[in-house]
């Protein structure tokens, strides 16, 4: 899909209720670009990305027309401001059937972006998690990090971390078992990651 006008970034939040059942999205951000993915694979559906400053506000297209999604269904969006929430909509068209729309989901664009990826994913053992905090770990001091996996309610499943982590790349695991210890179910997850400076969410998959 093409980048049309676009975004700056990084928190994601699921709005306090989406539909039960809208996959997720992931986010990242490189270059002053942020790139808003719908999790799933939709190869073959044409799909168009809206945006809205507000919640219950207008939403406008990013894109002139529904384009065919051969891999990812996402969007790039630069056209944002640091510290302000924007929320997207994804309306999905299958060559036979009826139009869906998952969303809307809620974009927090900090002040400073960073990064969050996990693989593999799925896995049905150890999942490595790779943090790209911004600054200098030589001139900026540490950021207070919590990182936690989620189930599909909300609720904490596992805090694989909790404390200051220097600038830069960091890595984390995960095993798959809960803070008590047991193997987690087969299922859907969400790794969260809060600092100071911002959020980021993302969704795993976990296989037994």
């Amino acid at each position: 899909m093409r980048a049309g006008p676009l975004l700056s970034l990084l928190f994601v939040a699921f709005l306090a209720a989406p539909a039960f059942a809208d996959p997720g999205i992931t986010v990242d951000y490189h270059d002053e670009l942020l790139r808003v993915t719908l999790d799933g694979s939709y190869a073959g559906v044409y799909y168009r990305v809206w945006r809205s400053g507000e919640l219950l506000g207008s939403y406008n297209p990013l894109d002139t027309q529904y384009t065919l999604c051969t891999g990812d269904c996402f969007i790039t969006d630069s056209q944002v401001a640091p510290g302000q929430t924007y929320y997207y909509r994804f309306d999905l068209q299958p060559s036979a059937g009826q139009l869906v729309s998952y969303g809307p989901y809620a974009v927090v664009v900090p002040n400073t972006p960073f990064a969050l990826r996990v693989w593999p994913n799925p896995s049905n053992g150890v999942m490595q998690v790779q943090v790209s905090l911004p600054g200098s770990h030589r001139t900026d001091p540490p950021l207070e990090v919590d990182a936690r996996v989620l189930d599909f309610g909300g609720r904490t499943v596992r805090v694989i971390y909790a404390g200051a982590l220097q600038r830069g790349a960091a890595s984390l695991t995960w095993d798959g078992r809960s803070n008590s210890g047991q193997t987690v179910v087969s299922g859907v997850y969400f790794l969260r990651l809060t600092t100071p400076i911002g959020s980021s969410m993302t969704r795993v998959f976990r296989i037994r």
